[in-house]
């Protein structure tokens, strides 16, 4: 979504997470995606990366101008990474994993908790931090997921009007939808 954002013209390399190549494995260390290669350094994590290419690339920033509104989105990233994605994670494919029912449990309480959370922060706001950020961006790779735990009944996104309204709106930017 950034180099779309940007209109970075660039090259993807589709990776098969369950076989992993040495070649990929020898640019992400972590094994993880995304992975960029610049100059033959590997820089991975996503917020990481997001924010290389936004400093890196011409274009409107997608962090805040502001210091304090960029800190903020420095949080929200951060939360999408420590907090959303792992109750995400456990709520939506704990039972494929083999994860026990009270840990499952306890990741659906804590994802109720976080949309909550997100629910407050976008009340009279369009997006995390003002503009479209790379706050928002944090979160744009696990609505797929989120809309299948809504169709599976999973997660009630009707409970969370705001949060169901900037998904929606994330969702209608080019940049995500070719993304996908």
């Amino acid at each position: 979504m950034v180099l779309r954002e940007k209109g970075v013209e660039f090259e993807t390399y589709e990776v098969d997470l369950s076989n992993k190549s040495d070649e990929f494995l020898a640019a992400s260390p972590t094994g993880k995606v995304p992975v960029v290669v610049v100059d033959g350094d590997s820089l991975y994590e996503s917020n990481v990366v997001n924010q290389y290419l936004d400093e890196v690339a011409d274009g409107v920033s997608l962090l805040p101008a502001d210091p304090k509104h960029r800190a903020h989105a420095r949080v929200w990233m951060a939360f999408a990474d420590d907090k959303f994605f792992p109750a995400l994670f456990g709520a939506g494919i704990g039972r494929e994993r083999g994860y026990s029912e009270e840990k499952i449990s306890e990741a659906d309480g804590k994802l109720a908790a976080i949309l909550n959370d997100l629910e407050k922060r976008l009340d009279g706001r369009d997006y995390l931090v003002g503009e479209f950020s790379l706050a928002d961006i944090a979160y744009a790779g696990n609505f797929a997921r989120l809309r299948e735990m809504e169709e599976k009944r999973i997660v009630p996104l009707e409970e969370y009007p705001n949060v169901r309204v900037w998904i929606s709106r994330v969702e209608s930017r080019e940049s995500y939808k070719a993304a996908l």
